[in-house]
C-alpha cells in the first residue's frame, strides 16, 4: 500500500483536505459560527437532564466533535450530547451500581469518574463494531422500537425536569413515576418565579422559531430568561442559578485503575454504545442520502467511538450525532466536514465570552427548553403507522414503551433491540408460500387453463433451518386437497442451505410415495448451484426441474396430462443413503392421510 492510499485509510478527511479550498472554508465557518451558538446551550440542558453539571456539556462540544467529525463517514453528522444519551445516563447514575454501592450514593467526584468511565467504555465498545463492520446492524432495529423508545425517553426528560421547572426541592428520583409522585406530595411548595422563568423561555423558544428557523431559538430563549433573572434577582427569591462555569480548557479526566469498575458499568456502557450507534447511524444515512454521499456505517461508528473516548478523557459526557444540531449544519451552507471541526474549536471562545453571564442563567429556564425538546420528540404520525400497521409491529411499539417508563433504560435499550432483532427472524423464518390460481396474473403464462388436481407454489424468502418447519406446514396443508401434480416455483428463494436443501428432498420424496409428481422451478443461480452441489437436481432428473416458470407450467401440464391418460410414470427415488435418512425423519404432518391414495 503506498504512502497516499495508507493515509486516505487512517485518514478519512485527508481526501478533503488536499482539495480544501478558500470558498469551502468561508461556507465551513458560516455555518459553523451558526450551529455553535446553538450547540453549546444545548449541550448544557443535556448535561443538567444527565444530572450533571452544565460544564460537562460544554465540554463535549469541543474535542469530542472535532475528533468525530474527523474519523466518520459523513461529511455534516455533528456529534455531541443528545437528549436519548443524556437521559439513559441520568438513568445509570440512578440505577448502577460499583463495587455493590449505588453511583448515586458516591461523591460527587466519584460519580464524574464513573460517568466518564462510562463514556470510555461506550467509544471502546463503538470502535470495535465499526472495526467488526457491524455498521449495517442498526438497519435491524425496527421502526416501532424507535418509535415507542423516543416517546418513552421525551415522558421521562419531562417528568425528570418537573420538580425543577416547579421549583421543588431535588428527590434525586429516577424514572417515570417517582419523580411525578414526589412533584406532587410537595405541590405546595411550588415557586412561581421558577414556573414563570420555564414558562418564559418556553415562549421565546417557540417565538424564535416561528420568526425564523435559523435563529439560534435555544440561545435567544436562554438570554431572554437570564436578562429576567437578572432584572428581578431571582436568587433571592429562592430560583435556583447554573452558578459558576470554568473558563479553563477541559481538564484531563481522572479515571480509575480499578478492574471492577470497568467490569460493573461495562453493561450500561453497551446500552449507551447501541443508543448512540444507532442514533448516529440512521441520521448519518439520511443526511448522506440528502447530498448522495457515500455513507460508510462502520466507519461512522469507529468516528462516534473515537469522539466519546476523546470525551472520556477530556471531562466530557457521552454523545452521538445530532440531527438537529447536523440539520442546521447542512441548511447553514456547509461544504466539508471542516463546517463541525469550526464549531468544535469555536465552542471554547464562546465559553469565554458567555461564562460569566451563564451564572446568573436559572435552572428552570434550561428546564423549560428540554420541555420543548421533549414536545418535538413525540413523532404522532410515525406512532399511528406504528399502531396501525400490523398486530406485531402494534405489540413492539407497546412492550418497548413501557419498558421505557418501567425498567431502567439501559434495560429497555437492550429490550428494544431484542425485539427487533426477534421480529427480524421472525419474519425471516416465515417464507410466504401461497398456491395460485387460474385467474392469477402469473398464470399467462400456462398453455391452457389450470385445472384444480395441477397445484402450483410460489416460495419466496429464505429457506434456512429456521424456515423449514413453516414451509412444510404451509405445503403439506395445501396438498390436503387432492392434487395430482405439483409445480414449485423456487425463484424468488434468493438464500437456501443444507436444512433447507433436505426438507426440499423429504417433501419431494413423500409425494412421490404418493404418485404426485413434483417440478422444481429453479431460476436463481444461487439456488440452482446449491442444489446441483448436493444432488438433488441430480436426483429429480431433466424432466422434473425447469430454469423458468413457463417452462415448468408447460411440464407441469404436460405431466398431468400424461396421468390422465393413466400412463404410469416413472418418479424418481432418492438414493438408498438418503432413503435411509429418510425413515428416521419424523414429520409433523406425518398422521394426515391424504386424499390421493
Amino acid at each position: 500500500m503506498t504512502l497516499m492510499k495508507y493515509l486516505d485509510t487512517l485518514l478519512p478527511f485527508w481526501k478533503e483536505l488536499k482539495n480544501y479550498q478558500s470558498a469551502d472554508f468561508r461556507a465551513d465557518l458560516v455555518a459553523a459560527l451558526t450551529v455553535t451558538p446553538v450547540a453549546v446551550p444545548q449541550a448544557m440542558a443535556y448535561a443538567l437532564m444527565a444530572g450533571v453539571h452544565p460544564q460537562y456539556g460544554i465540554y463535549a462540544c469541543m474535542l469530542p466533535v472535532v475528533v468525530a467529525a474527523l474519523w466518520g463517514s459523513c461529511r455534516f453528522l455533528a456529534a455531541g450530547p443528545t437528549n436519548a444519551t443524556s437521559i439513559v445516563l441520568l438513568s445509570t447514575i440512578g440505577s448502577a451500581t460499583v463495587g455493590g454501592v449505588a453511583i448515586a450514593g458516591l461523591p460527587p467526584s466519584y460519580q464524574m469518574t464513573c460517568v466518564f468511565t462510562i463514556t470510555l467504555l461506550c467509544g471502546m465498545i463503538q470502535v470495535a463494531m465499526g472495526l467488526a463492520r457491524l455498521g449495517d446492524l442498526a438497519n435491524f432495529i425496527s421502526q416501532s422500537v424507535m418509535q415507542a423508545f423516543a416517546t418513552g425517553t421525551a415522558l421521562l426528560i419531562a417528568s425528570s425536569q418537573i420538580e425543577t421547572v416547579l421549583g421543588l426541592p431535588d428527590s434525586h428520583s429516577s424514572g417515570f413515576f417517582l419523580p411525578v409522585w414526589s412533584a406532587i406530595r410537595h405541590i405546595d411548595q411550588i415557586n412561581v418565579w421558577c414556573v414563570g422563568i420555564a414558562a418564559l423561555s418556553i415562549v421565546l423558544v417557540e417565538v424564535c422559531r416561528r420568526i425564523s428557523r435559523r435563529l439560534p431559538a435555544t440561545l435567544l430563549a436562554l438570554v431572554g430568561a437570564g436578562v429576567f433573572s437578572w432584572l428581578i434577582d431571582a436568587s433571592g427569591k429562592g430560583v435556583p442559578l447554573v452558578g459558576a462555569i470554568p473558563t479553563v480548557i477541559p481538564p484531563i479526566s481522572r479515571l480509575p485503575l480499578d478492574v471492577t469498575v470497568y467490569r460493573d458499568l461495562f453493561m450500561p456502557a453497551l446500552a449507551l454504545a447501541l443508543m448512540g450507534a444507532v442514533t448516529s447511524l440512521s441520521t448519518g444515512k439520511q443526511l448522506a442520502g440528502l447530498k448522495g454521499d457515500r455513507f460508510d456505517g462502520s466507519q461512522e461508528l469507529i468516528g462516534q467511538g473515537l469522539g466519546n473516548m476523546a470525551a472520556a478523557c477530556t471531562s466530557s459526557i457521552v454523545g452521538c450525532g445530532s440531527f438537529s444540531r447536523s440539520a442546521l449544519v447542512v441548511t447553514s451552507g456547509a461544504r466539508t466536514r471542516m463546517a463541525t471541526v469550526l464549531s468544535g474549536l469555536l465552542a471554547l471562545p464562546m465559553l469565554w465570552l458567555i461564562a460569566p453571564f451563564m451564572s446568573w442563567l436559572p435552572l428552570s429556564a434550561l428546564g423549560g427548553v428540554l420541555l420543548t425538546v421533549c414536545v418535538r420528540m413525540v413523532d404522532m404520525p410515525g406512532l399511528r403507522l406504528c399502531f396501525k400497521a400490523t398486530r406485531i409491529d402494534r405489540t413492539v411499539l407497546l412492550v418497548t414503551f413501557a419498558a421505557t417508563l418501567l425498567l431502567a433504560l439501559e434495560q429497555a435499550i437492550l429490550l428494544g433491540v431484542l425485539l427487533s432483532l426477534i421480529l427480524f427472524i421472525f419474519k425471516l423464518a416465515h417464507p410466504r408460500v401461497f398456491r395460485l390460481n387460474r385467474h392469477d396474473p402469473m398464470m399467462q403464462h400456462a398453455p391452457e387453463p389450470l385445472p384444480d388436481e395441477l397445484a402450483v407454489y410460489i416460495i419466496e424468502g429464505t429457506l434456512f433451518f429456521g424456515a423449514i418447519n413453516e414451509l412444510e406446514r404451509r405445503i403439506y396443508e395445501e396438498t390436503e386437497t387432492p392434487v395430482r401434480v405439483i409445480v414449485l416455483h423456487l425463484a424468488r428463494v434468493f438464500w437456501l442451505d443444507a436444512a433447507g436443501t433436505h426438507s426440499l428432498e423429504q417433501f419431494v420424496e413423500r409425494c412421490h410415495q404418493r404418485h404426485i409428481p413434483v417440478i422444481l422451478v429453479v431460476g436463481s443461480r444461487s439456488v440452482h448451484d446449491i442444489l446441483k452441489r448436493t444432488g438433488m437436481l441430480s436426483y429429480l432428473g431433466k424432466g422434473f426441474v425447469a430454469p423458468t416458470f413457463a417452462d415448468g407450467l408447460k411440464l407441469g401440464f404436460h405431466t398431468y396430462h400424461r396421468l390422465q391418460s393413466d400412463e404410469r410414470l416413472h418418479l424418481p427415488k432418492l438414493p438408498p443413503s438418503k432413503r435411509k435418512q429418510s425413515r428416521h425423519v419424523h414429520h409433523p404432518h406425518q398422521h394426515h392421510k391424504s386424499k390421493n391414495k
